[in-house]
């Protein structure tokens, strides 16, 4: 007859399954977010940086320093990270300026 002392006996099994369920569920997480997110971002952050910039630059001399005053702080923004705040400032240069924006076949994409 064996007497068994402990009902803990499964534990380490039961711990290493769900430590690796969670692993493996982080991984999935972590691989398929940026995916979406990242069209949105690069467009943001690269398409309508570039257009803002060359609309301040071009800009009459009264409101070039106003337009990039916004390009600047745009890309601050999306130095730190935040892209959605950066495309205010960047479409603030382009109102400013008086250029509409250019919508690009990777912005549609993302507004789909």
């Amino acid at each position: 007859m064996t007497i068994q002392l402990s009902a803990f006996r499964s534990f380490p099994t039961a711990l290493t399954i769900v430590a690796a369920s969670a692993l493996a569920f982080t991984g999935l997480v972590a691989t398929t977010s940026p995916a979406y997110a990242q069209s949105a971002a690069d467009y943001r952050c690269a398409g309508l940086a570039d257009q803002a910039s060359t609309a301040a630059g071009t800009a009459d001399a009264s409101k070039q320093a106003n337009a990039k005053r916004f390009v600047a702080t745009g890309k601050k923004l999306c130095e730190a990270g935040n892209e959605r705040a950066a495309a205010k400032q960047f479409r603030a240069a382009l109102k400013v300026a008086g250029v509409a924006e250019v919508q690009g076949d990777s912005q549609m994409a993302a507004a789909n």
